[in-house]
């Protein structure tokens, strides 16, 4: 069964390595639906997280994959449920004096704050899962969605496992 997935690398921090990875999908002919990178915390390293369409055996294939890229020292799966993930938006919304308040109860409901007002714009920032987002997205629409940047995901295993330790 085909179903978004997340997998976590953890990889060295040199020019080209974001290149080599993502080369390895379009390869395989793979859409990625969301990617982000960042340090990893440890000197060096860079953390990515990327979200992709797939079966649990194509998944465990790129694993398997990108584990022989030199530059990758670390990657695993990290199932949405056993993991904490999060994704922040700025959404800027159409508003006119008949519907402030309509798209305000939206967006608290999201806990969403409001960092800008136009003359006939509203834009807010909100986190939470992809579910969420999307969520308020879906509900925002009707409103009249004027423009929107999402960051991606990031994903951290809960528990005390961590993608980091490399030992």
């Amino acid at each position: 069964m085909i179903h978004k997935q997340i997998i976590g690398l953890l990889v060295h921090n040199h020019p080209g390595v974001l290149l080599r990875i993502t080369s390895l999908f379009t390869r395989r002919g793979f859409n990625i639906d969301s990617l982000t990178v960042s340090p990893a915390g440890i000197d060096g390293y860079s953390r990515m997280t990327i979200r992709i369409n797939g079966n649990d055996d194509q998944v465990e294939q790129f694993i398997n994959q990108m584990m022989k890229i030199v530059d990758v020292k670390k990657a695993e799966i990290l199932p949405e449920d056993t993991s904490a993930v999060s994704e922040l938006i700025l959404i800027k919304v159409n508003y006119d004096n008949t519907n402030p308040n309509l798209v305000l109860d939206v967006t608290s409901a999201y806990h969403a704050s409001l960092v800008n007002i136009g003359k006939n714009s509203m834009t807010f920032r909100a986190a939470g899962t992809p579910g969420e987002i999307d969520r308020m997205v879906s509900e925002l629409t009707k409103y009249g969605i004027l423009e929107m940047a999402r960051t991606g995901i990031a994903a951290l295993e809960k528990g005390d496992a961590c993608l980091a330790d490399i030992q």
